[in-house]
């Protein structure tokens, strides 16, 4: 029989040494289990630039909206408008759907979401590589044969491309087109540097007109199955992107349709008489349809009171509506349902009632 020494293991091994190999074992799976369940943060909406020009696919998501600067500006008061049965004055109650709508036909394909792609241009006008996103409606690749409607929106100064996806855009066009409301159309959303040429350009062909209309527009027609007429393109723009928006159509209307002005930053505006919103509304812009709007707190809204007004006196019809807020992302979030329902309001309702791609790629276009 052997006897155990005192503070020695029967396996010979002294205790404090067992004890110490127990403690860090313990501390060893404690320390496991916490990192296994460790939560992870969700991906960003936002990717890194691509290196290439080729779209990449992103979530639609909508991420925390942020806001456009505002200013200590009081509200302007009222000016009293001309006549004109085009022109509606007063505070507007934002509809969830378009006026006088009904759902037509289940969509033609099982997906209720379109999806946004991410692409970055090399641009030669303007010595930048500009970052764009591009948001395809639902049943778009169900329809090789058929050319959409594109929506070009520009963003306020100093945000980004996602400007207009914070605000909604693709889930509340995805909603419309799903369930029938309005047809497919493509979006469109270049972003912009907030310390380059988008801010002080005062238009011309080096500048971001001449981005959009040289590069960006043909780049857009290359890539996707586009309705590459006037009729089948509209542009749109917040703040400092709404005066651009503005000058870009009314100079070329042999591109652009329709344009919105959404609390056009006008009273900011220094540009040469050439691209003057002001200057230009006088001189006959007929086959344009024109939307403006601006919030009853609204700094910019003095400017877009003026150039309404212009725009009556030269015979020229324009939509004016007020919103309720001040110069802030609140304020055209909830204008969006009616921003949609102006520009989508001349564009074919339902899928098969879109233009033949063959017919538009050879300049032949054929509404059926």
């Amino acid at each position: 029989m052997v006897k155990q020494k005192k503070g020695v293991s029967a396996l010979g091994v002294p205790v404090y040494l067992v004890l110490l190999v127990l403690v860090a074992s313990t501390v060893s799976l404690v320390g496991c289990s916490v990192g296994a369940g460790a939560e992870r943060p969700s991906p960003s909406r936002r990717t890194a630039m691509p290196s290439v020009s080729t779209p990449t696919s992103a979530s639609t998501s909508i991420p925390e909206a942020t806001l456009t600067p505002t200013t200590d500006a009081k509200p302007t008061p009222e000016v009293s408008p001309s006549p004109t049965a085009s022109a509606a004055e007063g505070p507007t109650d934002v509809p969830s759907d378009p006026v006088g709508s009904q759902a037509s036909a289940p969509l033609p394909c099982p997906y209720l979401t379109g999806r946004t792609e991410i692409g970055v241009l090399e641009s030669q006008k303007i010595s930048e590589r500009v970052r764009y996103l591009v948001h395809l409606p639902p049943c778009y690749d169900q329809y090789p044969d058929k050319a959409f409607p594109v929506l070009y929106l520009l963003h306020g100064w100093p945000l980004d491309e996602w400007h207009w996806m914070d605000l909604g855009v693709d889930a509340l066009s995805d909603d419309w087109i799903s369930r029938g409301l309005v047809g497919p159309f493509i979006v469109v959303l270049p972003g912009a540097d907030s310390n380059g040429h988008y801010v002080n350009s005062s238009g011309g062909a080096d500048s971001f007109e001449g981005f959009v209309v040289d590069e960006l527009v043909p780049h857009i027609d290359r890539s996707y199955r586009t309705w590459a007429t006037p009729e089948g393109r509209a542009i749109g723009g917040i703040s400092r992107g709404g005066v651009w928006a503005l000058e870009i159509a009314f100079r070329h209307s042999e591109l652009f349709g329709a344009v919105g002005g959404h609390s056009p930053a006008l009273a900011l505006n220094r540009p040469l008489p050439q691209y003057d919103p002001y200057l230009l509304a006088q001189s006959g812009l007929a086959s344009v349809r024109i939307y403006l709007d601006a919030g009853d707190a609204d700094w910019a809204r003095a400017g877009a009171i003026k150039l309404r007004d212009l725009l009556i006196e030269a015979g020229v019809d324009v939509v004016y509506q007020v919103h309720e807020g001040g110069h802030v992302d609140s304020l055209w979030r909830g204008g969006l349902p009616d921003y949609l329902e102006f520009y989508t309001a001349t564009w074919p309702p339902r899928y098969d009632g879109l233009p033949r791609w063959e017919d538009v790629s050879r300049g032949a276009v054929s509404i059926p």
